[in-house]
């Protein structure tokens, strides 16, 4: 049987990343085509970012929470010093869907952000993580001169106000139930078999 997952996310969200390890672990065991839907978490935050101290009064603890939750996963976070803006990166990854990039470039974005502690807000980064995977400079600049990718991220969100989902990383599995949150392997097998009934 195969699972058509609709993931709703956005690269600044260390759950939404832990999350999609553990779906793309489940590929060996199930058929698993993921969608992937931008959803932008922290829209108030200036385009270009923020110092994470400017954002986060506690800035160097909320590091150390991360950290500590990434190492459950195996994961070593990088002190994050900049809050990005993920509006455009995002308007990209929407784009990445249309050139069969996605999966490659959205691994680059959240590594970019939670392993190097680049600042994904600036369209020269996001333009060296494009090139990276095959999408040109000038497709980026593309998708920055039409308001379509904006208006995508802005009817995905709308999309999960209508379905009462109200945060990420959150999923639609074969359009019959949604997940949400950081689920284990073993809660979405659980959902896999369900379905198969």
């Amino acid at each position: 049987m195969k699972y058509e997952i609709t993931m709703f996310s956005d690269f600044q969200c260390p759950y939404c990343y832990i999350a999609k390890g553990t779906i793309d672990s489940l590929k060996k065991e199930y058929d698993i085509e993921i969608n992937f839907r931008g959803y932008e978490i922290h829209s108030d935050i200036p385009e270009n970012g923020i110092p994470s101290k400017d954002y986060f009064p506690n800035a160097k603890q909320k590091n150390v929470q991360l950290q500590e939750f990434g190492r459950q996963y195996g994961y070593e976070f990088a002190d994050i010093t900049a809050m990005p803006n993920s509006n455009k990166a995002l308007q990209v990854a929407e784009y990445a869907k249309e050139v069969n990039k996605s999966d490659a470039f959205n691994t680059l974005m959240y590594e970019a952000f939670f392993f190097k502690d680049i600042n994904i807000s600036l369209v020269p980064e996001i333009k060296k993580m494009a090139l990276t995977v095959g999408i040109s400079e000038a497709e980026v600049d593309q998708v920055f001169a039409t308001n379509k990718y904006k208006k995508i991220l802005e009817a995905n969100k709308m999309f999960c106000m209508d379905n009462n989902i109200s945060s990420v990383p959150a999923f639609i599995i074969n359009n019959k139930i949604i997940v949400v949150g950081a689920q284990s392997a073993e809660n979405f097998r659980k959902v896999f078999e369900e379905l198969k009934v």
